[in-house]
């Protein structure tokens, strides 16, 4: 029964906070609802920032959910913003709050407490970083004299640090404002969060837009002065100009105050829960960015975190914080972004994590498009599935391209969240119709050459894998098996061309003492290609899946 009497206190008013403040409203009528957050805005859209700044998002009205006064009046919840927690006393079940307007500190008492602090940007330690121009994409004031800056022309030149969601996201909407872009990211590859393969066609569109990408560095320095604002970057020695620094290198879960209190933090760093989202004091909840959750693939405690994660969790927080007993059972870490023309999402392990946690796996790239060829506007989605050999158990999928990649992933995200083989995936009834999906849906596509793989039906080799044997200078045929006027592009200068009409009888002039590697547009007719010259007699004979269409570096014009 609702406790009348209950106060309820949620420290963090964005996506987490507020939701679990309205769940929580909705359970029990008469609790007291008190929401502390330091911003001066609550339930705002975060990763729509960037979309405001580049003016895809016209007003920044559209960023807010809600006003503090609308949220107030339409859940009768208690709003504080501008009002920091500073303390936790999980003994006497109080909160220190200090008010950031009054400069006053006071305690407040609660039965049921939500730890909703979300995540902290990384700052860099470095030279200049307090620069005027030098900013974080985190809170809409931020965002707001970015795109004043730009409304006034004032600039030409940016430098984006670091290649992630947020970061890729601001590349686009700065290019698409007339501003210069280079990206600096330490890792090897743009996405550090997906595979290689994925992160090179990432990096192909960037260059195609006429932005810099330098890898393996980061900033070194920022050059300006406080009169001037930042003015240039230092990059592995290089002087960079730029008139507006984004320090996009990462986030780290906000668990300063559970630390403090005794609250247990998990071996991600981040706050330790239950599945009913309760920390080690039975009436202290977490959630959001600020918590660390179950991996559903590996079962392990990971930490992922994202706007849909944290609205979830709020709904079940807000639930059981009002006598109810729902469970968050974990996360595939499904996400999804678009950089220019190419869209990319992700759910389960990449090729990289099912290394790392020692599962004997099989990986597939496989293009296709996301409506028939005859139908206007259609576009092509590759799709990458990773699956335990033993098994054929589900254990992730990467799929980008320009096409609709969201219907593809979410498929593959709720297989995954059930558990689902790849036998499953090639028997999934789906949605058919000309305007709308092709008759063998992506997924189903991608299920069948998988099992083909794992059946040893037919032996492909990985994009990246035949890159390496051309970049190691390996002794094989590259045989390209597409008819010569179909031939506008090629992966390499050493590609050798016979038509698959013509194999059968040309294939006497291929030596059967050398490996063959079959290629064409998208894979299917080099797979055909194999099964020829393996009835032929040749025994090292693979296919590039996906052909030139998943190729992860810029092909080559074919020469008259």
């Amino acid at each position: 029964m609702p406790n009348p009497n209950k106060r309820i206190i949620i420290i963090g008013g964005v996506a987490a906070g507020t939701k679990s403040a309205a769940k929580a409203r909705r359970q029990d009528p008469h609790a007291e609802i008190t929401i502390y957050t330091d911003e001066e805005y609550i339930s705002y859209a975060g990763c729509g920032q960037p979309y405001y700044i580049g003016g895809e998002v016209e007003n920044r009205a559209q960023l807010l959910a809600r006003t503090p006064e609308q949220f107030q009046q339409g859940h009768q919840i208690t709003i504080h913003t501008r009002h920091r927690a500073t303390r936790i006393d999980p003994q006497a079940q109080t909160v220190d709050i200090l008010d950031l307007v009054a400069n006053q500190i006071r305690t407040v008492p609660y039965d049921a407490l939500v730890i909703a602090t979300g995540a902290t940007p990384i700052i860099p330690s470095l030279p200049g970083v307090d620069l005027p121009g030098v900013y974080v994409i985190r809170t809409v004031p931020v965002s707001d004299k970015i795109r004043k800056f730009l409304d006034e022309g004032r600039i030409q030149l940016a430098v984006v640090a670091g290649g992630g969601y947020i970061g890729l996201e601001m590349v686009e909407n700065l290019v698409n404002r007339g501003v210069q872009v280079t990206v600096v990211e330490r890792e090897k590859q743009l996405a550090p969060l997906f595979d290689t393969d994925v992160a090179a066609h990432i990096l192909r569109v960037l260059e195609q837009k006429g932005v810099r990408v330098m890898l393996g560095a980061g900033l070194d320095a920022i050059q300006g002065s406080p009169e001037q604002g930042v003015t240039a970057v230092t990059v592995a020695g290089q002087s960079i100009s730029a008139g507006l620094v984004i320090l996009s290198v990462g986030v780290r879960p906000e668990t300063r105050l559970a630390q403090e209190a005794g609250i247990e933090i998990g071996p991600t760093g981040a706050i330790r829960v239950n599945e009913f989202m309760q920390t080690n004091f039975p009436n202290i909840y977490a959630a959001g960015d600020c918590v660390e959750v179950t991996n559903l693939v590996t079962g392990k405690p990971a930490w992922i975190p994202l706007g849909s994660t944290a609205n979830k969790q709020g709904r079940v927080v807000g639930e059981n914080i009002t006598g109810g007993s729902t469970v968050f059972p974990g996360v595939t870490g499904t996400s999804i972004f678009r950089v220019f023309d190419l869209n990319v999402a992700k759910t389960g392990l990449t090729e990289k994590e099912a290394q790392r946690e020692g599962y004997d796996y099989e990986a597939v790239v496989v293009p296709a498009e996301d409506k028939p060829h005859y139908m206007p506007g259609h576009k092509t989605v590759i799709t990458k599935l990773i699956a335990e050999r033993s098994t054929h158990r589900l254990l992730g999928a990467q799929v980008w391209g320009a096409g609709n990649v969201d219907k593809v992933i979410d498929t593959l995200a709720t297989a995954l969240y059930f558990k689902a083989s790849v036998e499953d995936l090639s028997r999934l009834d789906l949605a058919y119709a000309p305007p709308f999906a092709p008759a063998m849906g992506n997924v189903i596509t991608a299920a069948n050459v998988m099992l083909n793989k794992l059946a040893k039906h037919t032996e492909g080799i990985l994009p990246l894998q035949v890159l390496e044997k051309l970049e190691k200078k390996e002794d094989f045929i590259f045989l390209d098996v597409r008819d010569p006027q179909n031939i506008a592009m090629l992966c390499c200068e050493s590609c050798l061309n016979i038509p698959a009409g013509q194999l059968e009888l040309r294939c006497v002039e291929l030596p059967k003492d050398k490996e063959i590697i079959t290629t064409c547009m998208i894979g299917l007719n080099a797979a055909a290609a194999c099964r020829i010259l393996k009835r032929h007699g040749f025994q090292n004979v693979r296919y590039l899946e996906g052909g030139i269409t998943a190729w992860p570096r810029p092909v080559k014009k074919q020469q008259n």
